[in-house]
Parts: C-alpha cells; sequence; structure tokens
C-alpha cells in the first residue's frame, strides 16, 4: 500500500464529514493521517461507503472529493481526486469570504489614510495658526 502513495502522509486527529448522494447521506468520522493526495480515515461501525464522496474538513475549512481507495472493517483509505496543495487547503469557502472581507476592510482603511493625509496636508500648507491666548 505505501508503494502506491505519491506522497508522504502526516499524522493527524481531524474531525470530519463524508457526504455523498447529493449531499443527503452524511456521517462523521476521524481522518487520521492526510497527505496533499489523500487519507486514512476511521468511523464508527459497518458504514455503507460509495466509490466517490466528499470530505468536509471543518479544521481545515476544505472540502475534498474523494475516491475510495481500500476498506477494512472501521477504516478506509482514500486518494483525493485533485491534489491539494497543504498550504492551500486551510483556504476553504469560510476562508475565502474571511479573506473578501479583510480584502474590503484593507481598501476602507487605505481611502481612510489617503483622505487623512489628504487633511494633513492642506493644514499645512494653509499655514500655522497663531498660539492661544492666554488670560
Amino acid at each position: 500500500m505505501l508503494k502506491e502513495r505519491h506522497s508522504v502522509r502526516s499524522k493527524s486527529l481531524l474531525r470530519a464529514t463524508i457526504r455523498f448522494y447529493n449531499r443527503n447521506v452524511t456521517f462523521d468520522c476521524l481522518v487520521r493521517d492526510i497527505s496533499p493526495t489523500g487519507a486514512k480515515l476511521e468511523f464508527e461501525g459497518a458504514s455503507a461507503l460509495p466509490q466517490e464522496f466528499e470530505l468536509a474538513v471543518p479544521q481545515r475549512s476544505a472540502i475534498y472529493p474523494c475516491e475510495l481507495k481500500w476498506r477494512r472493517q472501521n477504516t478506509a483509505g482514500v486518494r483525493f481526486k485533485e491534489n491539494v496543495d497543504p498550504a492551500a487547503a486551510e483556504y476553504g469557502e469560510f476562508a475565502k469570504a474571511r479573506i473578501e472581507a479583510l480584502e474590503k476592510e484593507n481598501a476602507a482603511l487605505r481611502l481612510e489614510v489617503s483622505r487623512l493625509t489628504l487633511l494633513l496636508e492642506t493644514s499645512k500648507t494653509k499655514g500655522p495658526k497663531a498660539p492661544p491666548r492666554q488670560p
């Protein structure tokens, strides 16, 4: 089995959800080890597992389309149908939405900095104000 792997898997203990039949059937599992090309899953009891399904891993904000490679009792080996860059795996739908929100906030802050810079430059060109009188 190790000979068939295209990359080294690292040990993990990630909660995940297996989803199939248009996400109408789901059940929880644990990802025991993972790599950019596949994973080893562990689940309770004998569960029907189709040849292809989705694996949702909330801790990574990622959904992996999977193909079943092997199955033994309550464990299974899967191959990700698309190679997953470990760094990119962190960017799921939630993370993408968060990045978009931060980019908008960044743009608003840049606009405010520009406005304040212009205000400061305008006040400098008008010259210094006379110091306030003291009684």
